[in-house]
């Protein structure tokens, strides 16, 4: 087997083999919270995440994929310099991005309290949400290389103890704050977040200091100081102005459909506990083979900006088919898979039927999700991301505006076809 083809598929297990790990950690662990909290708080709690991930956008300012794309193409060229000096700038470039993303979230987090979480939570949770982002964001771009060195089971050994340390702090603090009322479960919620990715990018960073003694050397190009700075710049601009547009749009279409369930006469209470149960219950359920999907995908990106860089369009094109052709055709049996267990997975995982109808009428969304999550890997790693953009953009408003028209009119009862009230 060629070298290249079997670290490509070690790194694809690898990757996936830890994803599914960590999303049935997260279901079950997301079971347990329901259990905690109720789905009313639960409900609010995908809100703070919903806010929390656009804030992670903005950190990020599209460093992840920068360092990927970037990384592969000096590797594909032998530039170790380039490997060093793009990594390097693209860290302390994540960590001022991160910085002021979190000084955006304290000068508006009384307009997030009150206009994005209804009021039910206090400022103690942007506040952890603050400090989380910068280290959120280096260790973003630390993936991001990691990936393009095809060594990605260095990331995954740190993520994999951020995620047992969430889980056993998290239900420490849910323990502990719980008691003093629901206001303080979002909290212990963040909260253990927050000390998960302290580990997480410790854990990073150390195993990048070690890894790049790899590519140290003497040679010294005569490239301009400017010259990665710019060529970051320009690679993760127009993913970051994506990523913000469609974050915030998906943000306010999280923010809205709450609000439109409200229009739909259910009250605040309830509509924020049917929230819970749509997106903190049955999604994760439906969007679960994405972590796959999404895994081995995210692989596509170096090995297209290879091919790219390259100028091998013949292989571009034959691996394009292969690719679509295995996707579609797993994309189909996993909708019909999800259709047909919807019963099962509901009661195994919550013993609750009205969770098992969801399932069932959202099952179909998985063709589309998965597919579009391929799709836009292999765009991206081709020099595509502009057409990502307009794209990813253009399908955000499409949802945001048919959540804001169609669900107050027809209600959850008769778009789903369940007695909610």
């Amino acid at each position: 087997m060629n070298k290249k083809v079997k670290t490509f598929l070690i790194n694809s297990f690898i990757v996936t083999a830890s994803s599914i790990i960590f999303r049935v950690f997260a279901i079950f662990f997301n079971s347990y919270i329901t259990q905690k909290i109720g789905k009313e708080m639960l409900g609010v709690f995908h809100l703070v995440m919903s806010v929390y991930l656009f804030g992670i956008t903005l950190g990020t300012f599209g460093i992840n994929f920068a360092v990927t794309r970037l990384v592969s193409e000096e590797l594909a060229i032998g530039n170790k310099e380039g490997i060093q000096k793009i990594t390097k700038r693209c860290l302390l470039f994540s960590f001022l991005c991160g910085i002021l993303a979190s000084l955006l979230f304290l000068f508006f987090s009384d307009f997030i309290i009150k206009n994005c979480l209804h009021d039910r939570v206090s400022k103690n949770v942007i506040y952890v949400i603050c400090f989380a982002l910068p280290l959120i964001s280096m260790s973003s771009a630390i993936s991001g290389y990691f990936i393009a060195i095809r060594r990605v089971y260095k990331s995954t050994i740190a993520q994999f103890f951020e995620q047992i340390i969430k889980i056993l702090i998290t239900a420490f603090f849910l323990d502990l704050f719980l008691p003093n009322g629901l206001e303080y479960a979002c909290f212990s919620l963040v909260l253990g977040d927050l000390i998960s990715e302290i580990f997480s990018f410790i854990g990073n960073y150390l195993l990048y200091k070690h890894d790049s003694k790899i590519y140290k050397t003497t040679y010294t190009t005569h490239y301009e100081p400017s010259y990665y700075r710019k060529k970051i710049f320009k690679m993760s601009f127009p993913i970051a102005i994506t990523s913000f547009i469609r974050s915030g749009l998906s943000t306010l279409k999280q923010i809205i459909i709450p609000l439109s369930f409200e229009k739909g006469k259910l009250d605040c209470a309830k509509a924020l506990a049917v929230y819970g149960e749509i997106n903190g219950m049955a999604m994760p359920i439906v969007i679960f083979p994405n972590v796959i999907f999404s895994s081995i995908s995210s692989l596509f990106v170096p090995e297209f900006a290879t091919y790219n860089a390259q100028n091998r369009q013949k292989a571009i094109k034959r691996v394009t088919n292969i690719i679509l052709i295995i996707s579609i055709s797993l994309c189909l049996l996993i909708s019909l898979f999800l259709f047909l267990g919807a019963n099962q997975l509901g009661q195994w995982i919550y013993k609750d039927q009205t969770i098992s109808n969801y399932i069932k009428i959202l099952s179909p969304l998985a063709i589309f999700i998965l597919l579009d999550c391929v799709v836009d890997n292999i765009l991206k790693g081709l020099d595509a991301q502009n057409d990502v953009m307009i794209i990813n953009i253009l399908d955000t408003f499409i949802d945001v505006v048919l959540i804001y028209y169609f669900v107050p009119k027809f209600g959850i009862p008769r778009l789903f076809g369940i007695d909610l009230l």
